[in-house]
């Protein structure tokens, strides 16, 4: 069976390269063929050329990439922006199989949902209307083909009025629903009455030896803890952090921060080999809660510095799970080592149940399409 991943495809986020490279593998590994469509309505981030150049000049024409070279020259910034680009771009082709076509809001024929049996939606924040991305490909409105959502996010607790039947109508054309979090079951309840299956995100179904065989395996001799920040950290927090290396006579490494030059250009390898040699980690993203988890690391988390939707959900649904609640910052200091050997035990429980929901999920496709 043919199966096409429908996911959110940005070349400079680690949790999002990390979560599109662990389903693929995981799909792969039940005996499938996968590709991840490259699905491109996603305005300019600011790390390559601008929308309009791209799409008139070709995105690999020999032109564009001069001009992507020629234009990344122009500040110390934006070449430390295109080298970055560069390591997510050399990541992606060699580990995550994509289309060699790539759709945006513009296309109008879709000749290659012949090629496929069956789309697989996730993981991610695919469903996140606060996202400018956020379009119907999302709920691959396009196909008649049978279609399976895993670990899909919506990454907010409610939707607006205005979008609930946008979001009726996509939920209702998908045959097999599992979402990341526990308010993306009751979003899907209350829309639609199907229940939806909570699973875990793909990133946390391959095991520390999986992701160690496609890091950097880059050594480091100093003992070191790893700060990772989508949002602007306080300076209280970053204050705590500071006398937590100090006490323990670590360094400070700084991912996703421009003070650090040489970690910002580093690509998804160099985050997994980071995450397994840290001695611990401070951050307010998901996905370094869960490698961190993967390579069990003491860790505490805190709330993002962020204006929109809260998106504490997922991390909340992770932490309640694996019975690591308390990993959330205190300002009286979290202390409190973690009971590795019971996190294990029940991340196994869920890896089960989650891998369950998949293989049942294709098997009934499978059904479905043999008659």
């Amino acid at each position: 069976m043919k199966i096409a991943i429908s996911t959110i495809n940005d070349y400079g986020n680690y949790g999002n390269r990390l979560q599109n490279y662990a389903l693929q593998t995981v799909i792969e590994s039940l005996g499938y063929d996968v590709v991840t469509i490259r699905n491109m309505t996603i305005p300019d981030n600011g790390m390559g050329l601008k929308r309009k150049v791209r799409k008139q000049l070709g995105e690999n024409s020999k032109l564009t990439l001069f001009l992507k070279k020629l234009l990344s020259l122009f500040s110390h910034t934006k070449q430390l922006n295109y080298h970055r680009e560069i390591s997510f771009l050399n990541f992606t082709k060699i580990n995550i199989k994509e289309s060699d076509f790539k759709i945006d809001e513009e296309t109008k024929m879709f000749d290659f949902d012949k090629k496929f049996d069956c789309y697989v939606i996730g993981s991610d924040q695919v469903w996140n209307y606060s996202f400018p991305r956020f379009s119907k490909f999302d709920f691959v409105e396009y196909s008649n083909k049978p279609k399976i959502s895993y670990a899909a996010s919506f990454g907010v607790n409610d939707i607006p009025d205005h979008l609930r039947d946008f979001y009726r109508t996509g939920l209702n054309g998908i045959d097999y629903i599992s979402v990341r979090e526990k308010s993306g079951k009751k979003i899907v309840s209350d829309l639609t009455g199907a229940k939806a299956t909570v699973v875990l995100d793909p990133t946390l179904l391959l095991s520390n030896e999986n992701w160690q065989e496609i890091s950097t395996k880059k050594s480091y001799t100093e003992k070191f803890i790893v700060v990772y920040f989508l949002d602007e950290i306080s300076k209280d927090d970053f204050s705590y952090i500071q006398k937590f290396t100090e006490r323990n006579n670590y360094v400070i490494k700084r991912m996703f921060s421009r003070e650090d030059e040489e970690l910002w250009e580093s690509g998804p390898d160099e985050f997994i080999n980071l995450f397994s040699q840290a001695e611990a980690v401070f951050t307010d993203s998901f996905h370094a809660v869960a490698f961190s988890i993967i390579f069990n690391k003491y860790f505490e988390v805190f709330e993002r510095n962020f204006k929109g939707p809260s998106m504490n959900s997922r991390i909340d649904t992770l932490l309640d799970d694996l019975d690591l609640a308390d990993r959330w910052h205190s300002k009286s200091g979290n202390a409190k080592s973690i009971d590795y050997a019971k996190t294990m035990e029940l991340l196994d429980i869920r890896k089960k149940e989650s891998l369950s929901f998949l293989k049942n999920s294709l098997k009934g496709v499978e059904s479905q399409i043999n008659g």
